[in-house]
């Protein structure tokens, strides 16, 4: 989705600035596409994940504009969840599981629906308030349903009822 951002980026009449942490087989075009912005745009690679939060900590939005492929589709999304513990609105793509991770906690826009994208991202950089709702949706959505011990909890309830399937079916 890193050309998805770079179109919806270039059509923004609101003022932005981004930050893209990470690496990968577009870093050299991202990184040539930034340079023409100026310092309206870092690229930041080799960021442990020990360290991902700080940078998460910098954002008023995070996009996460996944792209389904005929062999590929989001399974889950975790920089989605690392985003809302960090109280970072999120704007994902409708790819996969990502609908049913972000809910009402954030915005879902069709993967290639460039005037969506566009229209819900100007919507959060223009709106101060809609961003603190979302926030707190989000950071009451990771501490209710993705802290280690809700996930912990959940395996083990899983677990048991397969347990106990088995002591019936015995």
């Amino acid at each position: 989705g890193i050309s998805l951002i770079m179109r919806i980026l270039d059509q923004l009449n609101s003022p932005w600035r981004a930050l893209f942490v990470g690496g990968g087989p577009m870093e050299t075009e991202l990184k040539r596409w930034g340079a023409q912005k100026g310092d309206r745009v870092r690229v930041i690679t080799g960021v442990p994940h020990d360290l991902v939060n700080g940078y998460l900590n910098a954002m008023d939005v995070m996009l996460a504009p996944s792209q389904t492929t005929p062999r590929w589709k989001e399974q889950f999304g975790r920089m989605i969840i690392e985003a809302f513990a960090a109280g970072v609105p999120v704007i994902g793509s409708d790819s996969g599981e990502i609908p049913y991770v972000i809910r009402d906690s954030g915005m879902v826009v069709g993967e290639n629906d460039e005037d969506g994208w566009v229209r819900e991202l100007t919507e959060l950089l223009e709106s101060p308030s809609r961003r603190l709702e979302l926030r707190d949706r989000s950071i009451q959505r990771a501490h209710k349903e993705f802290t280690w011990r809700v996930v912990a909890e959940k395996h083990l309830h899983f677990f048991k009822r397969i347990i106990d399937m088995k002591k019936r079916d015995s």
